[in-house]
C-alpha cells in the first residue's frame, strides 16, 4: 500500500501571503503575440527508471499566454500572491477581483505541474 503524505493546505489569507517560487530552471522564449513558451527538462522519477527510460534530453514545453508571462516572471519567491495580483491589476487595467480568480487558478496549475512551489514556514509551538 502507497501513503501519500498530507499537502498542506492554506487558509485564503495564507495564500495570498504566500510567496510562491519557481522550482525549474528554465528561460521563457518570448513568442511573436506577446505571450512565451517555457521548455523544461523532465526529472524521471527514481521508480520510473526501473520501468522504462526516458531520453536524456527530455523535455515538456508550456505554453503560456502575455498574462502568464507577466505572473511567471513576478514568481521570484519574495513577491506574495497578493503583490502579483495587485501589479496584474494595475498593468491590465483590471479590478482586483477581475486578477485575483484567474491568477489563482493559474498558480494552483503551476503547483500541480511541479513547475511552481510555495515554501512553508514551520509554526513555532511554544
Amino acid at each position: 500500500m502507497f501513503f501519500r503524505r498530507k499537502k498542506p493546505r492554506l487558509s485564503p489569507e495564507e495564500a495570498l501571503d504566500a510567496k510562491p517560487l519557481r522550482l525549474v530552471e528554465a528561460q521563457m522564449k518570448p513568442l511573436p503575440d506577446g505571450g512565451g513558451m517555457l521548455e523544461v527538462k523532465v526529472r524521471q522519477p527514481a521508480w520510473g527508471r526501473t520501468i522504462f527510460r526516458l531520453p536524456e534530453h527530455a523535455t515538456k514545453t508550456f505554453e503560456f499566454d502575455n498574462i502568464g508571462v507577466f505572473v511567471w516572471e513576478c514568481l521570484d519567491g519574495k513577491t506574495s500572491v497578493q503583490q502579483i495580483i495587485k501589479r496584474l491589476s494595475k498593468r491590465y487595467d483590471l479590478n482586483l477581483r477581475e486578477a485575483q480568480v484567474p491568477t489563482l487558478k493559474f498558480l494552483e496549475m503551476l503547483i500541480r505541474k511541479g513547475l511552481v512551489g510555495i515554501p512553508m514556514e514551520k509554526k513555532d509551538n511554544h
